[in-house]
């Protein structure tokens, strides 16, 4: 069991519909912008980013460790459940990598496989580091 498996349900069912717009949607537009191609989420959680990737014309691919996070994404995007750290991905396969709202507690991990792995060939690697408000939640990876 992932260590996000025991809150994915409050994650999508209370902490997402309390905030007032998508959290870090701003920063993955601005960041990200529009395309076209594969947009591989690492640390997708519950896929609530999958809609305004498509909307910026890129095809959504979520990949997480938690299996109780990929249960919701399912619904919103094509996802392979796997560890940061060894993506089921070959090389050069995906045009976009983009990861949000990833808690500083799996940030290490992330930020190794999509800035030292050569995982794209046509857009670069954006990582959107934000903040997420402390609530007591969040456990550890």
């Amino acid at each position: 069991m992932a260590a996000y498996d025991e809150i994915a349900d409050w994650y999508e069912e209370e902490f997402l519909r309390a905030q007032p717009v998508n959290p870090g949607a701003s920063a993955l537009r601005d960041l990200l912008g529009e395309g076209s191609g594969v947009c591989l989420e690492i640390g997708c959680g519950t896929g609530v980013h999958a809609d305004l990737v498509r909307e910026l014309g890129w095809t959504p691919l979520g990949v997480d460790l938690s299996s109780g996070m990929l249960r919701h994404a399912r619904a919103r995007q094509p996802t392979a459940q796997a560890d940061a750290a060894r993506l089921p991905i070959r090389d050069r396969s995906v045009d976009a990598v983009v990861s949000v709202l990833v808690h500083r507690s799996c940030w290490r991990s992330v930020r190794s496989s999509a800035l030292q792995e050569p995982r794209t060939s046509t857009a670069p690697t954006v990582c959107s580091r934000i903040p997420a408000r402390r609530t007591g939640r969040w456990p550890s990876c």
